[in-house]
């Protein structure tokens, strides 16, 4: 049971960057591989806040995930949006991606230093409930991760906004003639990942105790697997891939499975079972092509 509640915590974080990261493509056909940079840049400066700034953690993350917001939205702005106006390919956009990733990354390294960063939360803290034991780093991740996606669901569906996002995504140019403002639907694309994308980091960060420059790095390979099971431009596959992929990588560990696989090689099990799926199944375990939003 243990593993099992550590397991839907991890999937939660997961699932909620992975929705970014599935949203931004389903939407703008942009595979953000600076996505796990966004998640540090928004544990990097929820901590800053919190212990430099001497603000509450109340009030640090929801600042770090506008940070967040506006990265994005600004490189969209300075970048991404001129590839699209030329019509560059995916190709094309990924590598930009991909140098804006490390780009960012020694940014980070420079503003921030190397060293280890924990937020000003108490770790020894923990909570009794059913058999489990769980740290406030733990519940909090559980709680607001989980808080995060109902929200973000209740958005894409029930809203005026989400129905556009979604009409956008299955035709840019049916949308653009029946009206739909493109400009809108961009930036709250990168609304949306750079919320679920911060949030994301700063509960990792929590959960783990501390964290570093590589944090988001490490997390990218689980993301991308959990978009990948989930079925690529899918955001409800994303959560299911998510969830099953946090589920997987803690229960791999049991020592009931083969002796159990060390806690160091987690993300291995996520890259096993990425590989799997593209090999086996490459259009994800819930359609039969990639789907929009």
């Amino acid at each position: 049971m243990q593993l099992f509640f550590n397991g839907l915590v991890t999937g939660s974080i997961i699932a909620c960057a992975a929705v970014g990261i599935t949203l931004v493509y389903g939407v703008l056909k942009l595979v953000n591989f600076a996505g796990g940079d966004f998640l540090t840049t928004g544990a990097y400066v929820a901590a800053w806040l919190a212990i430099s700034g001497g603000m509450s953690m109340f009030i640090a993350v929801p600042l770090s995930m506008l940070v967040v917001v506006l990265l994005g939205i600004t490189l969209d702005f300075l970048l991404w949006s001129k590839l699209r106006n030329r019509q560059a390919g995916q190709l094309s956009q990924f590598l930009a991606a991909v140098g804006t990733a490390l780009i960012l990354r020694q940014v980070l390294l420079f503003i921030f230093g190397a060293g280890v960063q924990k937020f000003p939360i108490d770790q020894t803290k923990t909570f009794k409930f059913l058999g489990l034991r769980a740290g406030i780093g733990q519940m909090s991740g559980l709680v607001f991760a989980l808080s995060a996606i109902i929200i973000f669901a209740i958005v894409i569906t029930r809203t005026s906004l989400g129905k556009q996002m979604r009409a956008y995504s299955d035709n840019p140019l049916l949308a653009s003639v029946a009206g739909v403002n493109v400009s809108v639907i961009v930036i709250a694309t990168w609304t949306i990942n750079g919320l679920m994308g911060g949030l994301a980091g700063v509960l990792q960060g929590m959960t783990q105790g501390s964290f570093e420059s590589q944090m988001g790095w490490s997390l990218l390979l689980p993301i991308f697997a959990a978009v990948v099971l989930g079925t690529i431009g899918d955001v409800y596959g994303a959560l299911f891939g998510g969830l099953a992929i946090g589920l997987i990588m803690e229960l791999s560990t049991w020592s009931g499975f083969f002796g159990g696989v060390s806690g160091a090689y987690k993300y291995l099990v996520a890259f096993i079972i990425l590989t799997l799926v593209l090999l086996v199944k490459p259009q994800g375990l819930l359609g039969v092509k990639a789907r929009s939003v």
